[in-house]
């Protein structure tokens, strides 16, 4: 892994993280919890050790992005940034969202709306800094005449 891949994917890890907390921890917090069936264990108290985890997948979805959009997209612009980073995570999340709300009695349909709209900001912004820290070029200015 090169430098730059592993920086922007770095990089993208602390933004998804903590935008991740800002809007699944502060503002989607009592939306969700009210949209969520509750069974005893079902939700574990957030600690270090299971933070990890979700620092660990924050990077591997950086990682993911970083290796496309570097080694085949061969992104440029800060907005091919946000658009693919958006289709990302409102896929990844629609499919992930689905299934489970074929499988289980977990969620209502208003979750998975606010999740994968969810999903999909974050991860935009997130392509945005990896995009951005892979060495963007700014696009040209019409010419002029």
């Amino acid at each position: 892994m090169n430098k730059k891949l592993f920086l922007a994917a770095l990089a993208g890890t602390v933004v998804a993280f903590l935008l991740g907390w800002l809007i699944y921890g502060l503002l989607l917090d009592g939306f969700m919890k009210s949209h969520t069936t509750v069974y005893p264990g079902l939700m574990r108290e957030m600690d270090a050790s299971y933070m990890i985890l979700i620092l660990i997948s924050n990077f591997l979805m950086a990682l993911f992005m970083t290796f496309i959009f570097q080694r085949w997209a061969k992104f440029e612009h800060l907005s091919q940034g946000l658009i693919a980073g958006m289709f990302f995570g409102f896929f990844f999340a629609l499919c992930y969202d689905l299934y489970v709300l074929g499988q289980f009695n977990l969620f209502s349909v208003s979750a998975v709306v606010a999740d994968v709209i969810a999903s999909a900001v974050i991860n935009g912004i997130t392509g945005i800094v990896i995009v951005w820290v892979l060495g963007y070029k700014p696009k040209a200015a019409p010419v002029q005449q």
